[in-house]
C-alpha cells in the first residue's frame, strides 16, 4: 500500500476517533472555498463530517492553488577594456512568477459547543502533493511533483438554520514543502445536515 494512502487512513482514524465515544447525531455534506487575503492563492474543498456531543470529524478533499512573483538578481563579474576586474560588476534581476498546486485530503478533530450558533476549534492534517515552479521552470525545465504534509489548527462558527449549515473559518498551514508559507486563511463552508 502506497505510503501516502496509510497517512491518509491514519489522518481519517484521528479525526473520527475523536467521535467514537459520543454517540453520532449528525452528519453534514459541504462545500467550500478559502482565500489568503495577501497573496494571490486560494482553493476550494469538498468535506463530509460528523458530529457528537462535543466532539466532531471532518474528512475533505481539497485542492489548493495560486502563484507568487519571484525576483531572482544574479551578480556578474568582468574584465573592464584597461585589464581591472570587476568582482561585483553588473547585477540583472530577473523575475518570474511562481506557481503553486496543492492537491489531497485532510482530516479534521475538533470540539464544539453543540447550540445553534456553534464555535468550534480543532486542529487537522492534510495529506497530499504539490507541485511549486516557476514560470521559467515550467516553460524549460519541467515541474515535479513532491508529496506534502501539512498540519493546520482552524476556528470557526457553525450558523445552523433548519437543515443549512454555514460556516466562517479561519486556518493557518504549516507545511513540509520548501514554497511560500502560508499565512492566515479565511474561508466559508455550505452544508447540508443530514
Amino acid at each position: 500500500m502506497h505510503y501516502s494512502v496509510k497517512l491518509y487512513l491514519l489522518t481519517a482514524l484521528f479525526a473520527f476517533s475523536t467521535i467514537s465515544q459520543a454517540n453520532q447525531n449528525e452528519a453534514v455534506f459541504s462545500i467550500g472555498a478559502f482565500n489568503e487575503p495577501e497573496g494571490d492563492r486560494s482553493g476550494a474543498e469538498i468535506s463530509v463530517s460528523l458530529k457528537g456531543h462535543m466532539f466532531g470529524g471532518r474528512l475533505s478533499g481539497t485542492l489548493y492553488s495560486g502563484g507568487n512573483n519571484t525576483k531572482t538578481a544574479e551578480t556578474t563579474s568582468y574584465f573592464s577594456a584597461d585589464g581591472h576586474f570587476y568582482p561585483q560588476g553588473y547585477t540583472t534581476t530577473t523575475e518570474y512568477e511562481s506557481n503553486e498546486l496543492y492537491l489531497g485530503f485532510s482530516g479534521f478533530a475538533f470540539v464544539h459547543t453543540g447550540q445553534v450558533i456553534n464555535p468550534y476549534l480543532g486542529v487537522g492534517f492534510f495529506i497530499g502533493k504539490t507541485q511549486h515552479c516557476t514560470s521559467h521552470e515550467e516553460e524549460f525545465e519541467g515541474c515535479k511533483d513532491e508529496p506534502v504534509l501539512a498540519v493546520y489548527p482552524e476556528m470557526g462558527i457553525e450558523l445552523n438554520i433548519i437543515n443549512i449549515q454555514i460556516t466562517p473559518y479561519i486556518r493557518r498551514y504549516y507545511d513540509t514543502s520548501d514554497s511560500h508559507k502560508s499565512g492566515n486563511v479565511y474561508g466559508i463552508n455550505f452544508g447540508f445536515r443530514f
